[in-house]
């Protein structure tokens, strides 16, 4: 079979097993390791092992780069640097705690200390996917929050760093090399030239970007960069994933234009995933699971209780704000990406030939389990800890990819009025009886004082009385872009070229002004809104916005509809 039509299959496969999980309200990624397990080389052998472990081997190497990329992004320390004692201490506090006890453990039951020690290694990482859908499905924002997103990026560089020493000193103990101290040079030559490597590509990268305007050159050039850092470093044979965390630490830290560079690539990353998933679902041998059951549950509950631990006492010394210390550990079970790609890196040795099929089915086990109960967990602890609900006010959250229209073309602000009613009402399926009375609230706002607030942006809005609605619809809204502009009667004298109408529900009246905050906090600076005038598609427009918002919040966007479907 030849690389295309594998590559064709494995998409199909991921797709269908990510739909169906979707069905099932499971995370996309537990579809897709189905249907790997399905077509793989242990189960139907649709793809053969060969296929799987060479000919398949370059997209999960891109797809793992890309993810460490997206996680060193997460870290900027601008904003970690206020409450960094407190960060560090969590984060490894609760990674060395799970790494303790799932070596521990792991090894009562197996007696092998390189994989028990391989275990306890990837142990330490925490899925940032998972939990950042929760995160923007409860609209949460609050101390536990931004602590949370912080550790679990943290967790991951841990992770990394840790694997790449664990696995030079046992490939040189199972190579018969040199003695401790010699192990321990060369795993420092590995991480200083992983560190050089990575700074180097980063300069690389900034100094090119500042001369680019389009997203599709952004495009271009992070991935341009990433395939060479990555093949640079299987070149060097040091791990891909420590290099691109610097490179994506580079960026997200000295960049100017790091936005547009980080979420460059979010059109084609879900078709990078769902191949790098449903990949590492093929590795998986159903038949070493009932062999393991005893060792994989003891994994499990090691790595989640000592997290729990960990973060809770860490927390308490290091003084942390009461809701961390008290819930953070609880919301670190998902996990997912980190892992999947540190077993590809781990079946990518071959000094460790025979131990990464039993590492690879205690491992893919967990992460279904986690990835299954993991975020039921962590929308209750936020539940607990009074942080959802505190997001909804934004933009992207009253005005989804599917609200955003450049197609408007009416010769007046009344004529553009209505049509934008007209066009909530498809988005939203409000009915005529609700669209009628909805128009008639914006034309007597606007005639009462007009909405536009210059600089090209305009915010229309009305009300809808008690009744006309659910209790349950919130604040909804509709993004019109027309370049040649609509006159406002702005005070600059400006016409709108970016109009964003609000349908306020009369029992969500009180929070439309932080709404209004939020979308003039958007377009606050001159290079926003004409950024948006010049997009291409609608899909650019939201994701200028999206990524503005979730820029503000640090929330690691792309990897959330990556691995949470």
């Amino acid at each position: 079979m030849n690389a295309i039509l594998a590559v064709s299959i494995l998409v199909t496969a991921g797709l269908l097993g990510g739909s169906a999980a979707r069905r099932l309200h499971l995370p996309s990624v537990t579809g897709n390791i189905v249907a790997g397990i399905i077509i793989g080389p242990y189960l139907a052998n649709l793809l053969t092992h060969e296929i799987v472990y060479q000919t398949l081997k370059p997209i999960s190497e891109i797809a793992l780069s890309l993810i460490a990329v997206s996680i060193a992004s997460h870290l900027k320390w601008r904003r970690m640097a206020p409450q960094a004692l407190s960060l560090f201490a969590i984060t490894l506090g609760q990674a060395l705690l799970a790494m303790l006890a799932v070596y521990l453990c792991c090894n009562f039951w197996l007696d092998n200390w390189v994989i028990s020690l391989l275990l306890a290694t990837i142990a330490a990482s925490t899925a940032p996917a998972a939990t950042l859908s929760v995160i923007r499905e409860t609209e949460a924002d609050g101390p536990l929050v931004k602590n949370l997103l912080s550790v679990v990026a943290l967790d991951n560089v841990l992770a990394i760093v840790f694997f790449v020493l664990v696995s030079v000193v046992i490939g040189s103990r199972l190579g018969g090399r040199a003695e401790l101290g010699g192990q321990l040079l060369q795993a420092g030559m590995v991480l200083g030239k992983a560190l050089l490597l990575g700074i180097s590509c980063g300069a690389l990268l900034i100094a090119l970007a500042r001369r680019l305007q389009e997203k599709a050159h952004f495009v271009s050039l992070l991935l341009m960069v990433v395939c060479f850092s990555t093949g640079l470093s299987l070149w060097l044979k040091i791990s891909p994933l420590l290099p691109n965390m610097v490179l994506g630490f580079i960026i997200t830290n000295f960049s100017t234009v790091n936005r547009q560079i980080l979420t460059a690539v979010e059109d084609f990353e879900p078709f990078l995933y769902v191949c790098f998933f449903t990949l590492a679902g093929t590795h998986l041998d159903l038949s070493l699971l009932p062999s393991l059951g005893a060792v994989g549950t003891t994994y499990i509950v090691a790595r989640y209780g000592g997290k729990l631990v960990g973060a809770g006492v860490c927390g308490w010394l290091s003084r942390a704000p009461r809701p961390v210390g008290r819930f953070l550990g609880f919301c670190l079970a998902p996990q997912a990406g980190v892992a999947i790609g540190l077993v590809v890196a781990l079946q990518e040795n071959p000094l460790f030939d025979p131990y990464e099929a039993t590492v690879t089915a205690i491992i893919l086990a967990s992460i279904v389990v986690s990835e299954l109960f993991g975020p039921v967990i962590v929308k209750e602890v936020l539940k607990r800890a009074g942080e959802t609900g505190k997001a909804g006010h934004l933009l992207f959250g009253i005005a989804g990819r599917e609200a955003v229209t450049m197609e408007l073309r009416a010769p007046d602000k009344w004529a553009l009025l209505k049509e934008m009613v007209a066009f909530a009402g498809a988005v939203y399926k409000l009915p005529e009886a609700v669209q009628v009375p909805l128009l008639h609230s914006v034309i007597e706002r606007e005639r009462s004082l007009s909405t536009g607030l210059g600089k090209g942006i305009a915010i229309p809005h009305g009300t809808l009385a008690e009744g006309l609605l659910p209790q349950s619809r919130a604040i909804m809204g509709v993004v019109a872009v027309i370049r040649e502009g609509v006159e406002f009667n702005s005070l600059d004298g400006q016409k709108a070229s970016v109009i964003i109408l609000m349908i306020i529900p009369e029992h969500c009246f009180a929070d439309h002004l932080k709404t209004l905050a939020a979308i003039s906090k958007v377009f606050s600076r001159k290079e926003m809104t004409e950024r948006v005038i010049a997009a291409a598609s609608p899909h650019e427009v939201y994701h200028l916005i999206f990524s503005e918002e979730m820029g503000e919040l640090d929330y690691l966007a792309s990897a959330t509809a990556v691995e949470a479907g």
